[in-house]
């Protein structure tokens, strides 16, 4: 078997080695002849063949002997975009431009870096678009990724990822400077970064941990006002079928109204916020849930339950109290931390516009010309604080009457915050560097793209077991050394030299090299 091995010397310089495998019959091991070939030119990451004796090489043109590419990342990524079905889903919609997402993608997950460096990335790298992707077609790609195909595709992978199980659905603030984006304006901002903003919710599988749908919402809008139109858009590309897992910000009367209207099942957290919860737990306490009978065990967490089956405008409905006492301790920490420095707060006058709902609810505040200011604690305020709020969480079902269940699906709703964190913090997504409605667009979509890719890789790393001593870019970066060489006016191809790892990557995924 032939490869290619690079060396590089003490001076710096890379030289490039043929490798010839072959099987010695009287040591019974293989060995190997290696010849050196050239070495590689620093600027363009080819080999410069070595000259026979008497040749002199041209001062202006020198030629290439070999083209060295990058295969191992497109090796990996064309199996799982093939193994998902996304590059048939993409294929399907997207018919003449399939290729270029792709490669976009690709790189995303490669290198995390600015879309714009996509041209430089191509022409060193094997890519299912084949060639160099300069930047004015990547401007160009993103304008045509229209909200038409964009409902296209979501359509047909939400229904080639159809299964029996729940879906998560969150939301996230992406920030951007840009002025000529409809959707951007100033909201609350989940990373408290005080810059425009748009919202992106999306919809993904708790069990498959595949991303399956987002959508761009307008950068002020709060989460509970997003969930009824968001609904309409998931009947319209048939999610019909959707179990919905939200956090407490989504709940509302409204909200709860509509999901039943839609006979969509959810379940859903209950801020204390809202008047039945207090009174759930006050019944829960006082019909003393701590004994042994109501004690259960959720992930290796000790939590005790009480459930119970009511209706809601006639409808079928569950409600789940719980009451953790490890939270409870840790809770009141924080609790009895905050109260000190509101108080000092108070005191000393420096108060915070963030505050002044605690101050409100946990102290009375009296001024008088002879005494000053004078701060008390609402002791009455603190002490249903902690008997009813702390250590109590309350998550409400049409569909889910277990409340180990319910609680173990409730648990593992942070698939979208880590979808979100990986979108931010891996794939380039932190800052919007578009400057158009219909450039955001394409550019969320293929962002969304590469969110799948990393998302299928990551499952199949956490089933073999491997994130206990890997990470998802160390294999991608170990993939990025397995390169390519093909020679000047032949077919052939040599692989470079395949390490340890890469052959526990090629086992672990199916590759075939």
């Amino acid at each position: 078997m032939a490869s290619v091995v690079f060396v590089k010397a003490a001076n710096g310089t890379v030289y490039a080695y043929e490798n010839l495998s072959y099987w010695d019959k009287q040591s019974k091991k293989t060995k190997h002849k290696r010849k050196c070939i050239g070495h590689v030119d620093k600027t363009s990451g080819n080999i410069v063949p070595n000259h026979t004796k008497g040749e002199k090489e041209s001062p202006k043109v020198v030629k290439q002997f070999c083209k060295v590419m990058g295969v191992g990342v497109s090796l990996l990524l064309d199996r799982i975009a093939d193994e998902t079905g996304l590059m048939r889903t993409l294929r399907t919609v997207f018919a003449d431009d399939w290729q270029q997402i792709m490669t976009c993608a690709y790189y995303l997950v490669s290198e995390g870096s600015a879309l714009s460096r996509v041209e430089y990335w191509s022409a060193a790298n094997s890519t299912p678009y084949g060639g160099i992707l300069t930047s004015q077609r990547v401007s160009e790609l993103l304008t045509r990724i229209t909200s038409g195909h964009q409902v296209d595709f979501f359509s047909k992978w939400v229904d080639h990822n159809r299964k029996d199980e729940y879906y998560a659905m969150d939301i996230t603030s992406i920030s951007s400077y840009s002025e000529l984006i409809d959707f951007v304006r100033y909201g609350y901002n989940r990373d408290k970064e005080k810059l425009p903003q748009v919202n992106l919710l999306m919809v993904s599988g708790e069990i498959s941990h595949m991303p399956l749908y987002f959508r761009v919402l307008p950068g002020s809008i709060k989460d509970v006002s997003t969930l009824c139109e968001t609904l309409e858009t998931l009947n319209v590309i048939d999610a019909k079928r959707l179990h919905l897992v939200m956090d407490k910000g989504f709940y509302s009367k409204a909200n709860i109204d509509e999901m039943y209207g839609k006979h969509i099942r959810f379940l859903i957290g209950v801020p204390f916020t809202v008047g039945y919860a207090n009174e759930l737990v006050k019944i829960t306490r006082a019909d003393g849930i701590r004994s042994h009978e109501n004690y259960k065990m959720v992930f290796d967490d000790e939590v005790y339950v009480k459930s119970e089956l009511t209706k809601w405008n006639g409808h079928r409905f569950y409600t789940h109290v719980y009451f953790d006492s490890l939270k409870a301790e840790l809770e009141n920490r924080k609790f009895d931390r905050k109260l000190y420095n509101c108080f000092k707060e108070l005191e000393e006058g420096n108060v915070k516009d963030e505050h002044k709902a605690f101050y409100k609810k946990f102290f009375r505040v009296k001024a008088t010309p002879k005494r000053g200011r004078k701060v008390e604690y609402n002791q009455g305020a603190i002490d249903n604080h902690r008997e009813n709020t702390t250590g109590w969480f309350v998550l409400v079902t049409n569909d889910v009457k277990d409340p180990v269940k319910a609680l173990e699906i409730y648990r593992m709703k942070d698939t979208a915050e880590k979808v979100f964190n990986d979108l931010k913090n891996d794939l380039d997504c932190k800052r919007l560097r578009i400057h158009s409605n219909q450039a955001m667009e394409g550019r969320l979509f293929i962002q969304f793209i590469a969110l799948i890719l990393s998302a299928k890789i990551k499952q199949i790393m956490n089933e073999a077991g491997w994130f206990r001593n890997h990470d998802m870019q160390q294999v991608i970066d170990e993939m990025k050394s397995l390169r390519e060489v093909k020679m000047e006016n032949s077919r052939k191809k040599i692989i470079s030299t395949i390490t340890a790892f890469q052959e526990k990557i090629i086992q672990l995924f199916g590759l075939r090299v």
